[in-house]
């Protein structure tokens, strides 16, 4: 197959943080992601940022998004991408040993099974456990999708039943964040079948005083991850903090003035600015983001401020981190 290289139309902006000789959290880099490849089936693929370990390594300066890697990540690694598909993009069936995070940023795509179909529209996310599938874009508008795959587990027998739970309440309720967030998470039936076992608008919300609302989507609390299980790991209570050698993934909406709050956690993380203009304030300076930034945070001090009129909607993928050496 023919493969060249080629920058996404719209720019993908990146901006990595790190810490500076003193400890201090700075920006190392704000610019349009470049490592992106362009097969001749139509669909361009931007690398963002990979892992290759677990904890991660947050306390280097290397750029992990000039790496070339495999669609599989590395043995307890992770793979952050987002991927272009142009109208009239053929599917092509597949599937890796990951649970994939994914975000539909613009457009719409479907995506077949084994038996079935899903479609995605902008603001759409899912959880994808190891399942068979392909993107087929029969829209007249490219989509673009972000993806991060989790090394996970070979199958190893039948899918274990899901342990019964029973979620705390929360200390405050408020309302639901607006719009709903439609969560498709996929999984394999009794025979081994790619299935839709989930969709419906995510409800594992977590209100704070400031006005944020958290939404947990999935978690993981081993790596390689676990995706031959039928819990649903959108129902766990959390921290901010993921399980050791886990991920946090979550979206959170800031309504026009929530305050900002300086904090830190012990992870790398992916961000993807969904919707509206925050400001993220570090210790000693800031970046304004719009719709389409995208954020890599190496354990830095940092605070999210809504700067717009319009609610700022965040997704996040923290992934446990190598802690600072003395």
């Amino acid at each position: 197959m023919t493969v060249i290289k080629m920058p996404p139309v719209p720019p993908i902006r990146r901006v990595v943080t790190t810490h500076d000789a003193r400890g201090k959290a700075v920006t190392m880099l704000d610019a349009p992601a470049t490592n992106t490849r362009v097969s001749e089936h139509g669909t361009a693929s931007t690398l963002i940022w990979c892992s290759d370990e677990c904890p991660a390594e947050i306390w280097t300066q290397e750029d992990y998004g000039k790496r070339s890697i495999p669609r599989q990540p590395p043995a307890n690694g992770s793979r952050f991408t987002v991927i272009d598909f142009a109208p009239g993009c053929p599917g092509m069936m597949h599937r890796t040993d990951t649970i994939d995070y994914v975000a539909c940023l613009s457009g719409e795509i479907d995506m077949a099974l084994d038996d079935s179909e899903v479609r995605m529209k902008a603001g759409d996310v899912m959880v994808q456990q190891g399942t068979n599938h392909s993107w087929i874009n029969r829209g007249s508008e490219t989509a673009r999708l972000a993806f991060v795959l989790l090394d996970a587990k070979t199958r190893s027998g039948m899918m274990r039943p899901r342990p019964p739970r029973a979620p705390q309440p929360p200390e405050f309720i408020g309302p639901s964040p607006e719009p709903p967030i439609r969560r498709i998470v996929t999984a394999h039936d009794a025979i081994g079948k790619a299935i839709v076992s989930i969709d419906g608008p995510a409800i594992n919300h977590r209100w704070s005083d400031r006005g944020n609302i958290s939404t947990l989507l999935w978690s993981t609390d081993e790596s390689p991850a676990d995706i031959w299980t039928a819990e649903d790991y959108g129902e766990r209570e959390l921290p901010t903090q993921p399980p050791a050698r886990g991920t946090r993934f979550c979206i959170n909406d800031y309504p026009p003035g929530t305050p900002g709050r300086m904090h830190r956690t012990d992870t790398l993380d992916y961000a993807l600015l969904l919707a509206g203009t925050v400001r993220m304030d570090m210790d000693d300076s800031s970046v304004t983001l719009n719709a389409g930034d995208i954020v890599i945070q190496q354990g830095t001090n940092h605070s999210w401020v809504n700067v717009g009129d319009e609610t700022a909607r965040l997704a996040f993928i923290l992934i446990d981190a190598k802690r600072k050496l003395a």
